[in-house]
């Protein structure tokens, strides 16, 4: 099994079919084999060999197609990294995954310039102008694949910061084979449908949902790079687009950005939200105005991500997050892990063939999380009656803002890190648009620095995202017998 055999399959079967639409270029199933298998090759005649790690630091362009169906088509493992992470950020991975190389744009080159002397490298890749990719994909186009146990890992995503760094969950080729089909088993998507690439590709609810599935069916991947609502417009009126993942960010732009208002979803075969919970005002402002149903479902970077959606095969109940995908069984449990029953609120978990094998390098950090197959999320909910479940809080300390995972303990030890600062909590302000944003409250040690010098610091060493957006300054900081901060006392202050 190697997943990279969907891209060769259909470059027989329908070499001129439009797989990815970006911008004015349109790049047929051909097209990207040839380019794929071109890359695939340079990046075995450079030593790349089956298990090595290449770090992919790329936007939604069709580089970052390109790059990780060529990864993994000899049977390497991709890195994908968020392209906003700082060189901090960045270094951490590098040297956690041991990285053999990396791709990146070359206007973003200089977060690894910063760090390369701690941090060499085999390979460095630049797309975009001035970048060399293009000489990496001069060369012979010869058939790469690689023949992979469905066992073996074919992506390495970095999440759970709990311990204040990222860890390394590994994601096989069995689970993306699952995790690929769940379009057309949950909105019958197929060969025909053009799905909208919005969500980052380095995000593991976009590189399923949207571009492995298409390239699984032989469909098309309408891409794009970033939010622009002239060209978000045109994919969904004349583009082509006939399903929607995404997360609630963009339906919040979909339903409030005045030149999108004369859109028809009725077409559409499913919009689906994912990333973070959709709150009832987006839910119920979409379904008055457009008359369509959003189906919200849930997933983790561990479960590779889907776990549950509102499939357009059952009732939609809007505030859950629907059933169990196919294969995929739930439970919610108490401290205990004893099973509860309808109603009854607990942790959440997941056992199917969507589940990572591990944490690399981490097996006390694995253990703790996988348990007789079992993934123990640390998301706190229900089941009722007929199966659906709900989420009501996170058992682990995590910020959920734009479909994005903040792990509080990370922020922390960055701003515990500044010179003056004694103390810090972080919490999540709700806001309608991003779900939440980040807030901090700081307790000084020294009179010398204001909150936007602070900002400036954490900006930094942190993803934008991460970054707290608000700052307050209090005498200290409330905390229990385990030494976690008391939130609502800080509230409350």
């Amino acid at each position: 099994m190697n997943i990279y055999s969907w891209v060769d399959q259909n470059a027989k079967k329908i070499p001129k079919k439009t797989c990815i639409i970006y911008k004015d270029q349109k790049i047929t199933f051909y097209e990207l084999d040839k380019t794929v298998s071109a890359l695939g090759w340079s990046l075995r005649e450079h030593g790349i060999k089956k298990g090595d790690r290449i770090t992919m630091m790329l936007p939604n362009i069709p580089e970052f197609i390109i790059s990780y169906m060529a990864i993994v088509g000899i049977g390497a493992i991709v890195v994908p990294v968020n392209p906003s992470y700082t060189s901090r950020e960045l270094e951490h991975i590098l040297k956690d995954s041991g990285a053999k190389g990396i791709i990146v744009e070359n206007s973003r080159l200089e977060r690894y310039d910063k760090i390369k002397d701690t941090c060499p490298l085999d390979i460095v890749i630049t797309t975009g102008e001035d970048g060399n990719f293009s000489e990496w994909i001069s060369g012979p186009s010869h058939k790469i694949i690689e023949d992979m146990d469905p066992d073996d890992v074919a992506v390495m995503i970095y999440t759970a910061g709990l311990t204040g760094y990222p860890i390394g969950a590994m994601i096989t080729h069995a689970n993306l084979d699952h995790n690929s089909d769940l379009l057309r088993l949950c909105a019958n998507g197929d060969d025909e449908d053009t799905v909208l690439a919005l969500i980052p590709c380095f995000h593991t609810f976009g590189v399923t949902a949207n571009m492995l599935s298409m390239l699984r069916y032989g469909g098309t991947i309408y891409l794009m790079k970033k939010m622009d609502f002239k060209e978000l417009h045109h994919a969904l009126t004349d583009g082509g687009v006939s399903i929607i993942n995404g997360v609630p960010t963009l339906f919040y732009a979909l339903l409030h950005y005045p030149d999108l208002n004369d859109i028809d979803y009725s077409r559409m075969k499913a919009t689906i939200s994912g990333g973070s919970a959709l709150s009832l005002e987006i839910y119920n402002g979409f379904r008055e105005k457009f008359h369509v149903d959003i189906r919200q479902g849930y997933g983790l970077t561990e479960a590779s991500p889907v776990c549950t959606v509102n499939n357009i095969h059952i009732k939609i109940k809007p505030e859950s997050i629907g059933r169990t995908v196919p294969e995929v069984n739930a439970r919610v449990v108490d401290e205990n892990s004893n099973i509860l029953g309808p109603n009854q609120r607990g942790e959440l978990i997941f056992k199917g063939p969507n589940i990572m094998k591990g944490y690399y390098k981490r097996p006390k950090e694995t253990s703790d999380v996988i348990k007789d197959g079992w993934l123990y999320t640390g998301d706190l909910g229900y089941m009722d009656e007929d199966g659906y479940i709900y989420i009501t809080g996170y058992k682990k300390e995590m910020i959920i803002t734009s479909g994005f995972n903040v792990y509080c303990k990370e922020v922390e030890m960055v701003l515990n890190s500044y010179p003056g600062v004694k103390d810090s909590a972080i919490t999540g302000e709700p806001d309608l648009m991003r779900g939440a944003i980040i807030k901090a409250y700081v307790v000084k040690d020294a009179p010398m620095f204001t909150e936007k010098t602070l900002k400036q610091f954490a900006r930094t060493r942190l993803a934008s995202y991460k970054a707290p957006r608000k700052i307050v300054f209090v005498e200290e900081i409330p905390r229990d017998a385990s030494g976690k901060a008391i939130l609502k006392d800080l509230e409350n202050m």
